[in-house]
């Protein structure tokens, strides 16, 4: 996201992204891929083999942070072409959420409510063909903010390293808004998704890089800022229909304690 702060302020450069000097010798990983090793088996070897991934700060999460990825995941069904095995939901550290709307969910709650989260989204919809979500810890188990692109990197390369007989690419999946602000990244592998038709000329699907701008109306207006705002006026009813139930009632709970 154009230039970013210094590592000794928390954040990554682009730089050192750019030439790779974080994670070569970082082995962490924070994932069981044996978990995908049944989502592997009997994929069709004439197709590209893809995950989705999303990124964010999740703080907390919402009910569009994974409708997005059910949103590409059947966008890219439709076009027959990909085996998309699974989406990962990574979100960041502390040390970059902190700077944003407080107060701050500690990562390891976070990951709690995006699990809640995923588990609420899949018993609602039982009888429907979703994508199998998971969460991937790499990127918030840091002390330093990773930006996305390195994220992205990151992950594929340990997915390549564990299935060494199958080559699985990574798709970053958003919004539209976070497309037009860090275009200079999507070259490649991304699906931007927004509820409304996409008519910005500058900009265009480039399906032989599988480049989509997309339009879905499920794609809420719905964020984490929402929730926030619905605690501090005393909707809680807003909050259930922002996120999940059960959720909602773990956001209740570090609220009642924390919001000032």
């Amino acid at each position: 996201m154009g230039n970013l702060l210094s590592r000794n302020n928390g954040i990554i450069s682009n730089q050192e992204i750019n030439n790779n000097k974080i994670g070569k010798n970082n082995k962490v990983i924070d994932f069981n891929y044996s978990l995908l090793e049944p989502l592997v088996q009997n994929i069709d070897d004439k197709k590209e083999n893809i995950i989705l991934l999303t990124t964010g700060s999740y703080n907390p999460i919402h009910r569009m942070h994974i409708e997005i990825l059910n949103i590409a995941y059947k966008f890219l069904l439709n076009l027959n072409k990909y085996n998309i095995i699974c989406g990962f939901i990574s979100p960041s550290a502390d040390c970059y959420v902190i700077h944003k709307q407080p107060p701050l969910i500690p990562y390891n709650l976070r990951c709690e409510m995006i699990e809640k989260a995923i588990e609420e989204y899949n018993n609602e919809n039982k009888e429907k063909n979703n994508l199998e979500i998971f969460i991937h810890k790499w990127e918030g188990t840091h002390d330093y903010f990773i930006d996305f692109p390195y994220v992205t990197k990151e992950l594929e390369h340990q997915l390549n390293d564990y299935f060494k007989n199958i080559k699985i690419k990574l798709v970053y999946v958003c919004g539209m808004d976070l497309f037009l602000k860090c275009y200079f990244y999507f070259t490649e592998n991304v699906i931007a998704i927004d509820r409304k038709p996409y008519k910005n000329k500058k900009f265009k699907s480039i399906p032989e890089n599988l480049v989509y701008l997309i339009e879905d109306d499920k794609c809420g207006p719905f964020s984490s800022t929402d929730i926030r705002k619905a605690y501090k006026n005393g909707d809680k009813e807003a909050i259930k229909i922002i996120t999940f139930p059960e959720v909602a009632k773990m956001v209740f709970e570090f609220y009642d304690e924390n919001f000032k």
